[in-house]
Formats: structure tokens, C-alpha cells, sequence
């Protein structure tokens, strides 16, 4: 038995995979699956994954004391900052003011630099890009660095795909929400791949704001991603899913975790996995909010 003792955050990272596939009740009858990603154990959220990977190639290209700079709606800033306090770099953050003042809070706790902006991450990425040059900061550019959706063919969809054969299950439909579109990108090319047209990929977008997922349009990995349907779920919707799976299941969804179930839902689908890529705990506010 793997008694999980670890030395280094890396591998505390890594040692939390696979992260568990579980049968929701919420769907009753139905053959509907998560992929819990809040399981990851520095944000609770699939971005531990993608720091990760970003990091490793950070760490080759600078040394003790210099700086990482990001742009992020919060669990990527929160898990690069994790990885630069136990490494030694310095991060500097560019967040939204309408950032969860959860993820404001723990980046400011892990060291790291913090620039409040208004707008939207893509409104920040020219200062960025400029601050990076000027300091001469190693920027990962999580929007752009194929980094982010190859971590998740090579490591996430793998896993995955080796859960459901080892389950004996079958499934038509991977549901996965649209933020970055690291992980809907890189599921999708694995299961493509290896199944062709007999697994679809759908993608979930905001109709409202939905923190975590974002419209598709003008993404850079639109063109990679091999996606078959997107749909359009609104904040009330998700929230209603976050509320129905707690009830049902025990779990505690985020809202781009419950924008997937109310996709599924709304499709009626059956043989599905939603990507389950945040918990509630920092949207306590918000859930507070909509009782």
C-alpha cells in the first residue's frame, strides 16, 4: 500500500493522481460520471495540474529569487504562487477585482505579489507582457502555451481512459467546462484520437458570468480542440446543479463543476463524465448569495 509520504510538493501534486471518477445519484439510473479535479490538493481544482506543468518549464528557465508573472481569474495564480513559495521564485500576480476575495486572500498568504485590475483576464495581458519584459520575468501564459492542454492528453485523459477500462465502463460523452480550454483541448484530442467519433467531446460556456469558464470564441486552442457541441449554461443553472448534487451526492461542486451537471442534464445525456474542476469552499459568498 502507497502510504503517501512526500518530501516535495511536486510530488504531493502528482501523488494525489489519479484523481477519483465517482457515479453521481443526482442522475439516477443514468450512467453519469465526475471526474472529481478538486481533489487536487494545493487550489482543490484541475489548475494544480496545469501549474505543474507550467512550472517545470519555469524552473529551467530561471533561477532562486527571480520572478514568475501570470494573469488568472485565481486557481492558476494561487497554485503557480504554491510552487514559487517552495521553490524559491517570486510571483507576481495580475488578478481581476472581481476575483474571489478567497483567492486574493491565499495568494497574499503564499508571498506572492498581487495587481488588482478591472475587466477580464485577456483586458490584462499587454501590462503583463510588458512588466515581464521590463523585470525580466518568465511569463507561462497559460492562455497561449500548449503546456496547458498537453498536460492534460498526455496525464489527465490517460488516467482517465485507464479508469473507465479498468471499470468496465463505457461512455459516449465527455462534458468539460470552456475557460482557458486547457483540459476540454487536451481531453479531447486523446479521446478523439483513441475513439474517433464514438466518444464526444461537449463544451460548457457561460450565458452570464460563471467563474472558472468563459466563452470560446477568439480562444487560441479553438483550432486544436476537437469539440463537437457547445453549450450555454447560465449562473443560475449551475448553481441549481451545485445545490442539487450536494443534496444527492454529498459533494461540493464549484460553479463551473455544476455548469457541467446542468449541461448534462439539459442534454439528458447517458454514458456520460462531466470534469469536475472546482469545489465550493471559495464561492461561499456567491452560493450564500443565491438562497
Amino acid at each position: 500500500m502507497d502510504m503517501r509520504v512526500y518530501e516535495d510538493l511536486a510530488d504531493l501534486i502528482r501523488g494525489s493522481w489519479p484523481t477519483p471518477l465517482y457515479r453521481l445519484k443526482s442522475f439516477g439510473e443514468k450512467n453519469v460520471w465526475g471526474k472529481l479535479e478538486f481533489m487536487n490538493p494545493i487550489t482543490h481544482s484541475i489548475k494544480d495540474r496545469t501549474a505543474l506543468s507550467l512550472f517545470q518549464e519555469a524552473m529551467k528557465a530561471t533561477k532562486a529569487g527571480d520572478p514568475i508573472i501570470e494573469a488568472s481569474s485565481g486557481n492558476m495564480a494561487v497554485a503557480l504562487a504554491a510552487l514559487s513559495a517552495a521553490y524559491g521564485r517570486r510571483m507576481i500576480a495580475y488578478v481581476s477585482t472581481r476575483t474571489a476575495a478567497a483567492h486574493k486572500a491565499m495568494l497574499k498568504l503564499l508571498g506572492s505579489e498581487v495587481r488588482e485590475r478591472d475587466g477580464g483576464t485577456p483586458d490584462m495581458i499587454d501590462e503583463v507582457r510588458e512588466e515581464a519584459r521590463r523585470l525580466h520575468a518568465h511569463h507561462p501564459n497559460q492562455f497561449e502555451n500548449p503546456r496547458n492542454y498537453l498536460i492534460h492528453y498526455e496525464e489527465t485523459a490517460r488516467e482517465l481512459d485507464e479508469q473507465l477500462l479498468s471499470a468496465g465502463l463505457r461512455v459516449g460523452y465527455i462534458v468539460a467546462g470552456l475557460g482557458t480550454a486547457g483540459h476540454i483541448t487536451g481531453l479531447s484530442l486523446y479521446f478523439k484520437e483513441k475513439y474517433g467519433s464514438s466518444m464526444k467531446v461537449i463544451g460548457v460556456e457561460p450565458l452570464d458570468g460563471i467563474p472558472g469558464i468563459k466563452e470560446f470564441d477568439g480562444n487560441p486552442f479553438r483550432e486544436v480542440a476537437k469539440i463537437d457541441e457547445v453549450v450555454k449554461v447560465s449562473l443560475r443553472e449551475a448553481l441549481a446543479a451545485v445545490k442539487l448534487v450536494a443534496a444527492n451526492d454529498g459533494l461540493l461542486l464549484g460553479p463551473s463543476s455544476g455548469a457541467v451537471v446542468a449541461a448534462i442534464r439539459r442534454l439528458e445525456l447517458d454514458g456520460a463524465v462531466g470534469i469536475f474542476p472546482d469545489d465550493a469552499w471559495k464561492y461561499a459568498d456567491l452560493l450564500a448569495r443565491s438562497w
